[in-house]
């Protein structure tokens, strides 16, 4: 008989979690933890009632195949393809990644690694450098050169590349064109006919001061056709007050709060955020704020740290790229990373987590859409 829990289906020793893409199988045997994962994808052309029942009988012939008589030698696991980073784990005749009760043990340190690294200095906000004086340097891209590179190698945003040369693309730029790369974000625009210094403030959300204190005028109310005017933006105006729902996707595959462990179904755990059901898509910072951590965080994977004002932080994880790096400053809604599988996860999604004077805070109370 099925015993159903939260997209949980149990029968004795195996758990069935049902997710927006695929099926994953846990098997508790005597030598650890089994997985294995199913697409969804294969039984989309069929009605409901039809897929789910082709697919426990898919079930039924796994069970049959990969646990023999003697749970001694019970194991499958999620496939080599969804797992990354998993050069340590042990793989069974079948091509299955086998999960110890030490590789459970290795979740409870990654836990302990990423709630240190939280609530740490390390990871705090801090106001952006004042009074750096403007420069402007020129730089001529070379082949296999990416945005990303040359906005690290000059210690500012692909926002500031992009916006003060016009490219339409984060991911590309010819080989042979010249950038104009300010030393300090904000964007560079040439005066047009019709253009104004309270024009530019009024769109940009910048005080007029401002603008006028980052640039040498020598008649504010006159400024001549084709002037290079730089727009500062060193710290960036939220698009509105609150927190940006962080993926394109709606679909949160688990919620905030306490669950099963997916890949032990007799340990139960408190998820501490929320995963978005976001399959290799572009991340974006929630909120305006300064990334304090970006890098490999354990069972988290890839991960960004951004430390918001007000003692709010925010963090990302399981990511396949990361575009920002440590010190540098966001803006809302600006791309950060692409959602990925690395880590110890089921598929491929966004975990997000919203933290605020180190108390963790469900985000779906605070996110907008």
């Amino acid at each position: 008989m099925f015993k159903k829990g939260f997209n949980t289906y149990k029968i004795g020793k195996l758990t069935i979690n049902v997710f927006t893409n695929d099926i994953v199988l846990v098997y508790v045997g005597k030598k650890g933890t089994h997985i294995k994962n199913i697409y969804k994808r294969d039984f989309f052309r069929l009605s409901k009632a039809v897929a789910m029942t082709i697919c426990f009988i898919a079930i039924s012939s796994i069970i049959i195949a990969a646990i023999p008589s003697s749970e001694a030698s019970a194991g499958s696991s999620i496939r080599g393809a969804f797992i990354e980073n998993t050069n340590d784990d042990e793989i069974d005749t079948n091509g299955f990644v086998v999960y110890t009760d030490n590789d459970i043990k290795n979740i409870e340190e990654d836990e302990k690694l990423k709630n240190g690294l939280l609530l740490s200095d390390k990871t705090d906000f801090s106001l952006p450098s004042v009074n750096v004086l403007l420069k402007i340097r020129t730089h001529k891209v070379k082949a296999g050169e990416s945005l990303n590179g040359i906005a690290k190698k000059y210690g500012v945003s692909i926002d500031t590349i992009c916006g003060s040369n016009n490219l339409k693309s984060y991911d590309y730029v010819d080989p042979g064109v010249t950038l104009r790369i300010p030393n300090k974000d904000g964007i560079l625009c040439n005066m047009k006919e019709g253009n104004t210094i309270a024009g530019f403030a009024s769109k940009y959300k910048v005080p007029v001061e401002k603008i006028l204190a980052e640039n040498n005028f020598k008649n504010s109310d006159f400024i001549p056709k084709g002037e290079l005017i730089f727009i500062p933006d060193a710290k960036p105006q939220n698009i509105f007050s609150g927190f940006l729902w962080p993926a394109a996707s709606r679909k949160i595959t688990c919620n905030y709060g306490w669950r099963i462990n997916p890949f032990n179904s007799e340990y139960n755990e408190f998820h501490k955020g929320m995963d978005i059901g976001s399959q290799y898509e572009w991340v974006r910072s929630t909120k305006y704020g300064k990334v304090t951590f970006a890098g490999w965080m354990g069972g988290y994977g890839y991960t960004v740290i951004i430390a918001h004002p007000d003692g709010w932080k925010s963090l990302y994880g399981h990511l396949s790229r990361i575009i920002v790096q440590e010190g540098q400053y966001v803006k809302q809604g600006q791309n950060i990373a692409k959602s990925g599988n690395t880590g110890r996860s089921t598929g491929p999604h966004l975990h997000f987590e919203l933290i605020n004077k180190g108390n963790h805070i469900n985000p779906k109370k605070y996110l907008k859409k």
